[in-house]
């Protein structure tokens, strides 16, 4: 083993050829800062670096959470249609003729959710954001009525979210069950979109996010399924990018290579960085949620072409 492997903690994926997860994996592997793993990308948003701006995965400007709000209920323009009202026509006939509708519809993928939430199903509920990022979904459950707790490990990330949440905190997830008995059972929903997989321990990190919701309350999660991110390719840039780069600008450098666009570079950086990048079968997500109390839990994106995740949604009991 070299002495760069000796040094970090063993990774399942590298070391021991473990990268579908299993239950029985529960307490096996060690944490690593979190906080520093992801705080780069959130910085590089703020930046406005090329690759990690104006994308779907981080962008949290008028237009880009249109089409969050959009992709979660089917209802188009609904912020610019407030904004705008009847010059709305007019705001994106300029958007088209600039190319950045177009650029918009390109960058970052689109999801494919059934059934749709209504319009009005986050008006007047509490929710908390868990891993809010640049906080995409913070600001859309607030423009769609709700009021939003969000947290995450990366100051980067915390200051985006700040510049449109007063109730932000930095906030370890698995110190949620052990010290934070403020959070158990306090919110109507509760988001956590693409962190559970990213952890030692998605059972555990999936357990002490439940907690936080309220019986009658809903979890909805993005979890990695056993497709693109368990692909060959994923695997061996994964591989590449842990053993032999050491640089943040080295490590930068492959992930513009392994996009399809400089423009798409962050997919890449936030594929390729994670020291832990588990992917999760539907089912075990699904038994998840039943041990933890939920009941009607469904798949969302169970329709989508060639889907890289699943997104779940259940009810507390």
């Amino acid at each position: 083993m070299s002495s760069s492997a000796a040094a970090r903690p063993r990774n399942p994926h590298f070391d021991d050829d473990r990268i579908i997860w299993d239950d029985a994996y529960s307490g096996t592997y060690a944490p690593v800062d979190y906080g520093i793993q992801f705080d780069d990308q959130w910085r590089m948003f703020l930046e406005k670096k090329v690759g990690f701006h104006e994308h779907t995965g981080v962008e949290t400007s008028d237009p880009w959470i249109d089409e969050r709000i959009h992709e979660l209920t089917g209802v188009l323009h609904f912020i610019e249609r407030r904004r705008y009202g009847f010059l709305l026509p007019v705001v994106q006939w300029w958007r088209r003729f600039r190319g950045r509708d177009e650029r918009r519809m390109g960058i970052g993928g689109r999801l494919y959710l059934e059934p749709k939430f209504e319009i009005d199903h986050f008006a007047g509920k509490r929710c908390l954001d868990i891993g809010c990022g640049a906080g995409r979904w913070t600001r859309a459950l607030i423009e769609m009525g709700a009021s939003v707790k969000s947290v995450d490990v990366s100051e980067h990330a915390l200051q985006s979210t700040r510049r449109f949440n007063e109730d932000v905190e930095k906030l370890d997830i698995f110190s949620i069950i052990r010290e934070r008995e403020d959070l158990h059972a306090a919110f109507d929903m509760t988001i956590c979109w693409g962190v559970v997989m990213c952890t030692h321990d998605p059972k555990l990190a999936f357990e002490n996010v439940a907690r936080t919701v309220k019986p009658g309350g809903e979890l909805y999660t993005m979890i990695y399924a056993p497709t693109y991110h368990l692909s060959e390719p994923v695997v061996n840039a994964r591989r590449h990018y842990h053993t032999n780069l050491h640089s943040l600008e080295d490590k930068l450098a492959y992930a513009y290579e392994v996009s399809d666009v400089p423009e798409n570079a962050i997919n890449g950086f936030d594929m390729l960085n994670t020291f832990y990048n588990w992917v999760v079968p539907e089912e075990v997500v699904h038994n998840w949620y039943r041990r933890a109390g939920f009941e009607d839990v469904i798949t969302l994106n169970r329709n989508e072409p060639h889907n890289c995740a699943w997104h779940v949604l259940g009810t507390k009991r």
